[in-house]
């Protein structure tokens, strides 16, 4: 796809605008979560809930120390960042470097979308669908957690690329492979070892690059995931006493198929 600098430009901005939202959500889902799942095991257990709202509240960007509302030019992706030399404007707390990371990744990984023989809707469905795996992978890295959110939008992004490309059969079948085989060796661990090896929210990670990607990669996918799986026990965790997360295994091994 030949772009134009202007084209560049506002690309730039839209993947770098995608990757403050993801920044801030890979923050703010993990807190909702872990509220409203207090809040249910306190009503389970008849218990008196008391905990504070203000943490889920719906609100304007803000500094997670002074609370200090920020304006536009405080949330500029990564230039921000830069000019306040990585401190709050108000309290001149450091800012967590996970923000200019984030971003920064979503232009490393969406850049070379503009290399690729897309239009400009797929173009846009397949920034937001990297957008969606990077969210997913900084969460699961994290907590050990997928978001459906996530997962839906991988889903959503690969059916329309697919629909747009008329390959939508290939999508379809890769969703319900994916996921048969995926539950299926999740079933067949569990019964074998009796303890869980691979979590739901990796069967629906599966299932969804599957629908990216197509059938036709789906072993190539999970192949390579596996590998730099082996890979990173081996190099980091020989006596096996980390808990590895494989969503993101499964995620850079999915970006690695489809650009190669």
């Amino acid at each position: 796809m030949s772009t134009t600098n202007i084209e560049l430009f506002f690309y730039v901005i839209f993947a770098l605008s995608l990757g403050s939202y993801s920044a801030a959500f890979s923050v703010r889902w993990p807190t909702k979560c872990f509220y409203l799942w207090r809040k249910e095991a306190h009503h389970l257990l008849s218990i008196p809930f008391i905990d504070s709202k203000d943490s889920i509240k719906a609100k304007r960007s803000h500094c997670s120390h002074c609370s200090h509302l920020l304006a536009w030019f405080d949330l500029l992706p990564i230039v921000s960042f830069l000019l306040l030399k990585g401190k709050c404007r108000y309290c001149k707390h450091s800012i967590s470097y996970r923000y200019p990371i984030i971003e920064a990744l979503h232009l490393i990984l969406c850049l070379p979308l503009l290399w690729l023989p897309l239009d400009t809707y797929s173009l846009i469905l397949h920034t937001t669908l990297i957008s969606a795996l990077i969210t997913t992978t900084v969460i699961d890295l994290e907590h050990k957690l997928i978001p459906d959110e996530c997962c839906v939008i991988i889903l959503i992004c690969a059916l329309s690329i697919h629909l747009l490309n008329m390959t939508l059969e290939t999508s379809v079948l890769g969703i319900l492979i994916g996921y048969c085989f995926a539950y299926s060796l999740r079933l067949f661990y569990s019964t074998i070892r009796k303890q869980e090896g691979i979590g739901l929210g990796d069967v629906k990670l599966i299932s969804a690059l599957s629908a990216w990607l197509g059938i036709s990669n789906l072993s190539a996918l999970l192949l390579c995931a596996s590998l730099v799986g082996i890979l990173y026990t081996i190099t980091f965790n020989k006596g096996g006493s980390e808990q590895i997360p494989f969503g993101p295994f499964l995620i850079f091994s999915g970006i690695i198929v489809f650009y190669l």
